[in-house]
């Protein structure tokens, strides 16, 4: 009896630590490889078209020391003459997409000038991506579209897709946004995060936690989301509790024969968001 009694006592520690030491490791893995797994821009970008349409001039904006951000203005035909003040959306893409499809995909947003730049790290843009960052840069691309002669200041309005959300909801909490659409946005990363990987303190170890619930009641301009019919990357409930914190109510639409990929490319769902934009 007091030789299973020791062997107990011996084995139930040895199978803690060796447990303890499991979750040590899984947890610094998931903090040192967070940047790549919350933001994951693709390894090869997008190919460059060999014509641009008219309509795009391509930029390059300086958003800090030795960091540029590409990115285009989709100034549809006709528009944006001398002396013409338009309104305009400013697109914020989400994780791993590179808003060069926007050059090809855009035509659903009809008569509506955009402005989209891939965000650090993403395409050819310099940086490493982070929530800090990320934010700091859609105000930096808010201030120089405001600055530009063909923009209308008082109708500069944001678009923000999935990963994307969290910036513009920051942005909109903090900025005279006209108004605001949002691609299958979600409460807050953190919420995400903590039902994908329920044994891991995720609170202490995410650094970027998007935490859009909490900017929600400082949104004041309409505000339209736009959720898919299927998703499997954003559950509607974390969308629709997000929705709950608005200071003023938002619209919403859930788009049949749509899932969290396809959404914004629907060139029926594009001309639904421009005409609620302009």
């Amino acid at each position: 009896m007091k030789t299973d009694t020791h062997r107990i006592n011996t084995v139930v520690p040895r199978v803690a630590l060796s447990a303890s030491m499991g979750f040590a490791a899984y947890w610094t893995y998931l903090y040192f490889s967070q940047t790549r797994h919350i933001f994951s821009p693709q390894l090869d970008p997008l190919p460059v078209r060999t014509a641009v349409d008219s309509e795009f001039t391509e930029l390059s904006l300086n958003v800090a020391p030795g960091v540029n951000l590409e990115g285009w203005v989709r100034m549809p035909k006709g528009l944006g003459g001398a002396g013409s003040q338009l309104p305009c959306a400013i697109y914020f893409g989400g994780r791993s997409e590179d808003v060069r499809w926007l050059l090809t995909e855009a035509h659903g947003f009809k008569n509506l000038p955009m402005v989209f730049f891939n965000h650090r790290g993403y395409g050819h843009s310099g940086g490493s991506p982070s929530e800090k960052h990320l934010v700091a840069d859609a105000r930096a691309i808010y201030r120089w579209v405001a600055e530009q002669p063909w923009c209308d200041l008082n109708r500069i309005s944001v678009i923000g897709r999935s990963l994307g959300t969290g910036v513009a909801m920051q942005l909109a909490s903090s900025a005279p946004v006209h108004k605001l659409v949002l691609f299958t946005p979600y409460d807050s990363l953190e919420t995400i995060a903590k039902s994908k990987v329920p044994l891991a303190p995720v609170s202490w170890l995410l650094r970027s936690k998007f935490n859009s619930k909490d900017c929600a009641g400082y949104v004041h301009c309409p505000t339209f989301i736009v959720l898919a019919e299927q998703d499997d990357v954003v559950p509607h409930a974390s969308s629709v509790n997000l929705m709950r914190h608005f200071a003023v109510e938002p619209l919403a639409a859930k788009v049949k024969g749509t899932d969290h990929i396809s959404l914004p490319h629907d060139p029926d769902t594009q001309a639904m968001v421009a005409h609620f934009l302009t």
